[in-house]
């Protein structure tokens, strides 16, 4: 997730500056094209009436002459029609030539704004170009290397997956190890509290949940997680534990049972005759087997829900307390596992807790799988998003291009054109309402190829 936030807003930074500087660009460039336009009209207008206003005065001048060669010398009448004569040839070639001189001019000047508009075009459009390439490797580039990241993270997740796997199957022998090694400890403990468990089921079923809770939080388990302590099933029923494991994104419980009674066993231990010792063996044996026949009879697997088996874990806290058991009565182990109840000592119930962790830790693992997966979708979704309205954009600048271009050739002057028509109209003597003096173009400025 922290490397796809800045890959996010780097996306959306990146067009939000494309679409300013894009409608930044069409502004300028309309202004400059208008601005262009205005000033060759200007131009023009100001060279035309410049040039009239001399003809005028060159016409004034010779009218001028005329009439006083009139009057001086009147009997000069012939040389007076012949100077006129040559004065009306002057004007009509002064004429000619100022018409000629105003077309020159206005081919010049339709031509130098064509020339340089068409110039400030292809600068601006090599601009563009340059500034949406610039943004597009501005957005690609992060991409890229997020999606690197990305990848490398999901290799790395795998190898640590593996890696982890390992290690806790090596941790799981170590743990089994270092369990054989406390249980002489954790013995020496409990037969200093023997003598006050004697007598006193409650205390000896508390002892034995605490002894187990130590052991799970030992684990590295959290309560309210991993496991749950007495909680109430549909039935009522209050199991000391409920282990919690992960079937992929489900959630399958495995019931424990910590309330087995060791005052026989005790007795057993503290029996200074063998009559005793084979009469508190006995008396340990019968306690375990009716423990057995109480948890097979309650059912707790089948009445739960998303049980993980069907069969219950009764939890022994002394490892010799099931020995001792065992030994005697070598079957004791097999006939509560055909009742559906597998007997576990702070040994053997190890491996269940080692499951759990893997599970929990595969489910982890997938849950964080799946975030980066979406996280990348989301991520190829924006972009191909981007890039489906970029295309339609380029479509649409295309369009408009074709547009405007039919519209110049529909205003040529050439052919039955709405220019053809106002020219006509114009020569007989319709001019604009108000404003400056409507001159059609020679020429119409036509944009490039969208194509090119």
């Amino acid at each position: 997730m922290d490397i796809i936030l800045p890959v996010s807003c780097a996306i959306i930074a990146g067009i939000a500056t494309w679409l300013i500087t894009r409608s930044t660009f069409r502004t300028r460039l309309s202004a400059q094209e208008q601005a262009l336009r205005n000033e060759a009209e200007g131009r023009i207008l100001l060279i035309q009436k410049e040039m009239e206003t001399q003809a005028l005065l060159h016409q004034s001048e010779l009218k001028a002459q005329t009439d006083l060669l009139k009057k001086e010398n009147e009997s000069l009448k012939e040389i007076c029609e012949k100077e006129k004569a040559n004065s009306a040839e002057m004007a009509k070639l002064a004429q000619e030539n100022y018409e000629k001189a105003l077309q020159e001019m206005k081919k010049t000047v339709v031509s130098s704004m064509t020339a340089e508009t068409e110039k400030l075009l292809k600068t601006r459009e090599k601009e563009l170009k340059e500034g949406n390439q610039n943004t597009m490797d501005g957005i690609l580039k992060p991409l890229k290397e997020s999606i690197t990241a990305m990848e490398k993270a999901m290799k790395d997740n795998a190898d640590s997956h593996l890696k982890s796997t390992t290690e806790l199957s090596e941790q799981l022998k170590q743990a089994v190890k270092e369990m054989q090694e406390k249980t002489s400890d954790v013995g020496r403990k409990a037969d200093t509290l023997s003598e006050a468990l004697t007598g006193k089921p409650k205390v000896q079923g508390c002892f034995g949940e605490n002894f187990l809770d130590a052991i799970l939080a030992g684990e590295g388990l959290q309560e309210g997680i991993h496991y749950t302590r007495e909680a109430a099933n549909d039935d009522l029923s209050r199991p000391d534990f409920v282990f919690h494991f992960k079937d992929g994104y489900e959630e399958k419980d495995l019931i424990v049972d910590s309330k087995v009674s060791l005052t026989a066993f005790v007795d057993y231990m503290n029996a200074a005759t063998p009559e005793e010792k084979t009469a508190a063996l006995d008396r340990h044996i019968k306690s375990v087997r009716k423990h057995i026949e109480e948890l097979s009879r309650k059912e707790y697997a089948k009445k739960s829900a998303k049980s993980f088996a069907d069969y219950v874990l009764m939890f022994m806290p002394r490892d010799m307390a099931f020995r001792v058991a065992l030994e005697a009565d070598p079957m004791l182990w097999q006939e509560a596992y055909q009742k559906n109840v597998l007997i576990a000592t702070e040994q053997t119930i190890m491996p269940f807790l080692k499951i759990m962790q893997l599970t929990w830790n595969k489910y982890h693992q997938d849950t964080n799988t799946l975030k980066v997966t979406a996280a990348a979708q989301n991520m190829i979704d924006r972009v191909a998003a981007f890039y489906d309205s970029y295309i339609d954009l380029g479509k649409k600048l295309k369009s408009v291009y074709t547009s405007y271009n039919s519209g110049i050739t529909k205003l040529k002057p050439e052919g039955p054109s709405i220019t053809t028509s106002a020219k006509q109209v114009m020569e007989l003597g319709i001019k604009r309402s108000k404003g400056k003096e409507f001159v059609v173009p020679e020429e119409m400025l036509e944009i490039g190829n969208a194509d090119e």
